[in-house]
């Protein structure tokens, strides 16, 4: 039997591409509408700002689509998956972002330290800022708070297992690193080429026969990132989620079209 998919039934990334527009353009319109939330309870504070850098990150991977710039758009769905995380975190859990203020504090903390030892250069212009005292004893003030009330940052495994999303940490993020960290079987696949009799370094701003075509995964997942991101914050600040109910319509559409291909090219193997 032969494989019956052909390739205009196929998802392209043009079509995956507008989706993004589309789930876009429905968390928008919610912003729109007004995310009425009290500024001064962290929880919501964080949620919010953690939701702008999703949408940020999708106009870049639109962005990046359409200029057929595809090699930072892995990364930049591995961050807005991290983004994604801690949104669905401190929907679920009441404290979450006290966490995140350990996180901070346990990263700011020991460089301002470094930069008061005056003895690294990369770090002279903190060195002689003015504001340096005050952020030491902030970050360390932060800090002693977290820990007198038993509250440590978080590694990353746990962050996802809090959040439901173990099967995503081992797989698509552990994927997306290996790009991010510039792997070298990564590099490999997108800078070299070859044929039965040799192979090559590509010229610069060529791409890979063989290279891994991530762009179309990523920009279906950066697609359900921004929808599942914005139903969690709507539902933290005791909104209603219809705004996003386009999106999520065809969200389910693309994923029962992507059910019948895979059904049928098992059935034509």
């Amino acid at each position: 039997m032969t494989n019956e998919t052909s390739p205009e039934k196929r998802l392209t990334l043009e079509e995956l591409n507008g989706f993004l527009e589309l789930s876009l353009a429905c968390a928008e319109q919610a912003c729109v509408n007004g995310l009425r939330f009290d500024f001064y309870e962290p929880r919501h504070r964080y949620a919010v700002l953690l939701l702008r850098v999703v949408l940020d990150h999708a106009r870049d991977v639109v962005a990046l689509n359409k200029a057929a710039r595809f090699g930072a758009v892995a990364i930049i769905t591995r961050s807005a998956l991290d983004a994604y995380a801690d949104i669905a975190n401190l929907g679920d859990h009441a404290n979450y972002w006290e966490h995140l203020v350990a996180a901070d504090a346990s990263s700011w903390k020991p460089l301002l330290e470094r930069a008061s030892q005056g003895k690294n250069p990369v770090l002279k212009a903190l060195s002689e800022d003015n504001m340096l005292p005050v952020g030491r004893h902030h970050y360390a003030q932060e800090l002693k708070a977290m820990q007198a009330k038993g509250v440590a940052k978080l590694d990353i495994g746990e962050r996802f297992r809090r959040a439901g999303l173990t099967n995503e940490y081992e797989a698509t993020y552990a994927i997306l690193s290996a790009e991010a960290h510039n792997n070298v079987s990564g590099l490999q696949s997108r800078y070299i080429d070859w044929d039965e009799n040799s192979a090559w370094i590509i010229d610069v701003g060529q791409e890979s026969r063989h290279r891994h075509h991530y762009e179309t995964a990523c920009t279906l997942t950066m697609s359900e990132i921004v929808i599942q991101s914005m139903e969690k914050v709507l539902q933290l600040l005791g909104h209603g989620i219809a705004v996003m109910g386009p999106a999520r319509l065809q969200l389910e559409q693309i994923w029962k079209r992507a059910q019948d291909e895979d059904t049928m090219i098992s059935r034509a193997g």
